[in-house]
């Protein structure tokens, strides 16, 4: 096989029961938490820290001056690595964080963040050096929904479907005027198809009448969807419709 063979799966963090505690007045079988980030060189002689490492007298011989790395600073880093390694091993994605964003100055162009708001979503910063807020607005941010997400309908009006930056492949029907059991959804840059795979999966778009809610489907007749035949809605950003093509 190509690739890497999956490692055995990581339940939780190493030492995650020791108890939290400093070098300075360490507990048995405990941990360094928080681990420090900045030197501890001249806090404590032999201490660690993510800017050093385990420091120079940890590995010269304790006969010549020396000093043994601390247990809890063992403990407390693999506690600290582990603890991320097992996150995403469950399959879990970060938020936005503007400590981080600050002090790496600026998410990098590619960065994947969970939403806040709505976790099973994403945002993907489109320029380096990002220091906007996306659950805030923040530019620089592009949305994206997963396959399968579920569409609801507005009113009596047709198909609501999300921004151009989304993604659709199914729709509530509870609470509109469309006739629905399943269609297949493909989105192209900012066109979304639709392909009924089944005379039991047809859709009937209607025409579009009141007010016009943002995103929604934008055709001048009724239409009925024909089994395996594509219908093509683009975005139209000065509509901020979806219209047929």
């Amino acid at each position: 096989m190509t690739g890497q063979a999956q490692p055995p799966r990581l339940l939780e963090p190493f030492a995650k029961n020791a108890t939290e505690c400093t070098p300075e007045e360490p507990v048995a079988g405990g941990k360094t938490v928080p681990f420090p980030q900045p030197s501890q060189i001249s806090v404590l002689s032999g201490a660690a820290s993510l800017d050093d490492g385990f420091v120079p007298l940890n590995m010269t011989d304790p006969t010549s001056g020396g000093v043994p790395p601390f247990g809890v600073d063992m403990n407390g880093i693999l506690f600290y690595i582990s603890s991320w390694a097992a996150y995403f091993a469950a399959g879990q994605l970060p938020q936005y964080d503007a400590t981080l964003q600050t002090f790496m100055a600026g998410y990098a162009v590619g960065s994947v963040l969970s939403k806040a708001a709505a976790p099973w979503e994403t945002w993907t910063s489109i320029v380096d050096g990002n220091m906007t807020d996306p659950d805030s607005g923040g530019a620089g941010w592009v949305s994206s929904s997963p396959l399968y997400s579920a569409v609801a309908l507005t009113g009596t009006n047709d198909v609501v479907l999300p921004g151009p930056s989304d993604y659709v492949f199914s729709v509530n029907t509870a609470s509109a005027a469309v006739t629905y059991s399943g269609f297949v959804a493909q989105r192209d840059g900012q066109r979304v198809s639709f392909t009924p795979n089944s005379a039991a999966n047809l859709l009937n778009f209607l025409a579009l009448t009141g007010s016009a809610a943002g995103n929604q489907l934008c055709i001048p007749t009724e239409l009925s969807a024909v089994q395996n035949q594509t219908y093509t809605f683009q975005y139209s950003t000065g509509q901020g419709k979806w219209i047929l093509v």
